[in-house]
């Protein structure tokens, strides 16, 4: 059940969509940032605000003393770029990451640095910050089941691709469940793959991690 906190980020995104022309709930592709969390490259802005609170509360991020500040974890610093963002804030960061579908400013909104809130930083600092994004973006080895699964011969591919990949086979094989697109019924591959029968597509990159080795 939602609570007061979800209620009024809700409150936020629908009077943003009103503003818009209503649009809310159309589906709309995820930055590349947000679709390496979320593991999914397109969804609606109603249900990203949902999902980004199951992974709040999931993740135990709240601040114990104010509810409605939320600490970033390495995932959420590296979507937000803060340390810590309140639930209101976040609403208006998550705009930057939820584009039209078939938008070229993906690209450049990947390229785009935070101006507001701009504070120096410390080398040391700095220096952390440019290693969680060279390691968010870098390409990584790939397990043999994964370089089968692909079909593809490559052994080493980024994290994104590889679920931007995987989404295209789920949606060429016509695998999400036509009574809940968010829930996939695995084919043999990947039954093979995974070892699950089915699997809800907020999970595909926790069940990708395994497949992911480190160097």
């Amino acid at each position: 059940m939602w609570n007061g906190e979800h209620i009024l980020m809700l409150k936020g995104v629908n009077s943003e969509g009103k503003r818009r022309g209503g649009g809310f709930n159309k589906v709309s592709k995820l930055s590349q940032q947000l679709q390496e969390l979320l593991g999914v490259p397109e969804m609606a802005r109603t249900e990203v605000v949902k999902q980004m609170w199951v992974y709040i509360r999931e993740k135990n991020l709240q601040d114990p003393v104010n509810k409605k500040n939320i600490i970033c974890d390495e995932p959420l610093h590296a979507l937000f770029g803060v340390e810590s963002i309140d639930m209101f804030q976040m609403n208006k960061a998550l705009s930057k990451h939820i584009l039209p579908l078939d938008s070229d400013e993906v690209k450049s909104m990947e390229r785009e640095k935070p101006r507001k809130h701009e504070r120096e930083e410390d080398p040391d600092e700095a220096k952390g910050k440019e290693k969680r994004q060279k390691g968010f973006l870098a390409p990584l080895q790939l397990s043999d089941a994964l370089v089968k699964f692909l079909g593809t011969g490559e052994n080493e591919l980024t994290r994104a691709v590889v679920i931007k990949r995987m989404w295209d086979y789920i949606k060429e094989n016509n695998l999400q469940d036509p009574a809940d697109k968010r829930k996939v019924i695995c084919d043999e591959k990947l039954k093979e793959l995974f070892e699950v029968e089915t699997f809800h597509g907020f999970t595909v990159t926790k069940l990708l991690a395994a497949h992911f080795l480190k160097s």
